[in-house]
């Protein structure tokens, strides 16, 4: 390059010396920075030519160095000081290949990034070497949703871009495998089978297809099934075009052929796929838990805004608690698996019917920083929350709520026997804890039936708030089940004059209630128990004002079968009254009636 230039030069200085003779030659008056020479090819009249343009003609092509007779190269700027390009020590022929926009050259890296002194080299050592091997973090379900993350093997969303976005979650590549929150929600009979034993099977679990846990009642009539009716939580994993059937041992013992297809699957709120159709499957975090807000639930209800102005969150919360409620093969009495903690954070959310399935707990942050409002689009005659789906009538273990409040909906006409919480096969364990209700004119708690045979539950350390005459705050009717019930370290009570109803009234079942209070009811505990239905007790009990019986027994109940002790009617007109025959005062022993 430069021996072009130094060409160049001496072409231009030959131009200049041509111009004149070295005797006759005068020098011309020409402006600064000028020459005086000829820029076109061949003879002619000389002119002056600006060093700009002279400069410009020589650097029109590239210019060579055939030698290098120098160690460094030093660029100095007005202002800036200088630098100073050397050669390394060591012989080659490197080559540096400029940035294509302006910038600076790096000297200098902060960990996990390295820059090599010597080769100027830039690596991660620790860096993760393929997009597989990392799991990106995405501001928002939203957001991930409109990416390709289809080289990722799983991801994070740490947030929510909107209230109901779902985000905060951990999700799996699954590739287009069925989403485990997806659920079924239609199918019909595609072979009604033959030979079958009549009659109604109830929470049979079909067999087949993609998924687990799907439940049905099913009706055999004239040998062959004729009617499927979907039940408890829709099973997890399944598609569209699934074909199940049932064993026949679950349907009476004989019989084949029957087959039930699926139609329909919900789409899931908490998984999601990407813009490619990658499948990312919302997993459960270290700690056991589901969050109701990775499935969309808001949780915004606020007594300014009503319902009118509050999300419904009963679907995201429903398909949170069936996600929750999965069940890993074999069965759960083979050593399989069954159910998660959900979790509903601080604030109200807005619900209608839910049912929270077998071995799953709903958990709140606290029993006052945590709530459910029932929604007023909830019928006066339907439960609001029940322990698993009493129409299977199969026996609903671990089912739990607790550490939150339960508000009623306002109405005022709720129809008998319906409650906050309602189950009829609740069985084994503690099914509610730490919660705080108010039942309106409903019962806080109703337990029912008791489907599943002979079994223990309880419940503990709640407050329940009525204020009608309709329902009793607590009501037990277990019939001859054989169940056993302890209620305890509870207070059922009612606003301002009080009310003419009960605490809690039995009507069947084997009750223990202990460390209770009652206060602006007119009865306590009202025993309405036929024979050979049941067995109760009753310890360390307290009354209040408006109260006329701290325990009132029935006339035509079973009798002696109750006993009760450490009683204070603390107001209580009456402490016992035995079917028409009083006691008042403290009563200190155990006392059968």
């Amino acid at each position: 390059m430069f021996f072009r230039l130094a060409r160049r030069a001496a072409f231009a200085v030959a131009l200049f010396a041509a111009s004149f003779s070295a005797v006759a030659q005068t020098y011309p008056t020409v402006p600064s920075g000028t020459v005086i020479g000829r820029t076109a090819v061949g003879t002619g009249p000389a002119q002056a030519i600006p060093f700009s343009t002279l400069i410009a003609l020589m650097l029109q092509s590239s210019l060579t160095i055939p030698t290098i007779n120098t160690n460094t190269v030093i660029y100095r700027g007005a202002t800036s000081g200088q630098a100073t390009v050397s050669a390394q020590a060591v012989a080659g022929t490197p080559s540096i290949k400029w940035p294509t926009t302006s910038g600076t050259v790096p000297s200098t890296a902060t960990a996990p990034i390295l820059l090599d002194a010597v080769t100027g080299a830039i690596s991660c050592p620790t860096c993760a070497t393929s997009t597989a091997a990392a799991s990106p973090i995405v501001a928002s379900r939203a957001l991930a949703q409109t990416l390709n993350l289809a080289s990722f093997d799983g991801l994070v969303t740490v947030g929510y871009a909107a209230a109901g976005d779902g985000g905060g979650a951990t999700f799996k590549n699954v590739g287009t495998a069925a989403f485990l929150d997806s659920f079924v929600t239609n199918g019909s009979i595609t072979a009604a089978g033959s030979a079958y034993t009549n009659g109604t099977y109830r929470g049979v679990y079909l067999t087949g297809g993609t998924g687990t846990g799907l439940q049905a009642n099913i009706t055999v009539a004239g040998g062959v099934v004729t009617t499927v009716s979907l039940a408890g939580n829709g099973g997890n994993g399944y598609t569209a075009g699934n074909v199940l059937s049932a064993t026949a041992a679950s349907i009476g013992g004989t019989g084949s052929g029957f087959t039930w297809t699926v139609s329909t699957v919900s789409t899931p709120t908490g998984s999601f796929t990407d813009a490619v159709g990658t499948h990312f499957q919302l997993v459960v975090d270290q700690g056991n838990t589901v969050r109701v807000r990775q499935f969309g639930a808001k949780v915004d209800y606020n007594v300014t805004a009503g319902d009118a102005g509050s999300t419904n969150d009963t679907v995201t919360i429903q398909n949170a608690l069936n996600f929750c409620a999965r069940i890993l093969p074999p069965t759960v009495d083979a050593y399989g698996l069954a159910g998660t903690t959900c979790v509903l954070p601080r604030g109200y959310a807005l619900a209608g019917a839910l049912t929270i399935p077998f071995g799953v707990r709903l958990k709140g942050e606290g029993a006052y920083s945590s709530g459910l409002k029932m929604a007023g689009s909830l019928g006066d005659a339907s439960q609001w929350i029940s322990m698993c789906d009493s129409t299977t009538q199969l026996a609903c273990f671990g089912s739990f709520i607790s550490d939150m409040t339960l508000i009623h909906n306002g109405s005022g006409s709720a129809a008998a026997s319906t409650a906050l919480v309602y189950s009829g096969s609740i069985q084994q364990m503690n099914f509610l804890e730490r919660v705080q209700m108010f039942g309106g004119t409903r019962s806080c708690v109703f337990l029912d039936h008791g489907y599943g045979g002979a079994a223990q539950v309880g419940m503990s350390d709640f407050d329940c708030v009525i204020n009608g005459t309709t329902n009793a705050g607590i009501k037990i009717d277990l019939g001859g089940s054989q169940t056993l019930v302890n209620i305890q370290r509870g207070n059922v009570q009612a606003g301002g004059a009080g009310v003419a109803n009960s605490g809690i009234l039995i009507a069947g079942g084997f009750v223990e209630v202990t460390t209770m209070h009652f206060e602006g009811v007119s009865t306590g505990i009202f025993l309405n128990v036929p024979v050979n239905s049941g067995v109760s007790g009753f310890h360390n009990i307290s009354g209040g004002a408006h109260c006329t019986n701290l325990i009132l027994r029935q006339g035509g109940s079973a009798a002696n079968v109750n006993v009760a002790g450490r009683l204070n009617p603390n107001g209580c007109t009456n402490t016992i009254n035995n079917a028409g025959a009083p006691t008042t005062g403290l009563v200190i022993a155990d006392t059968v009636f």
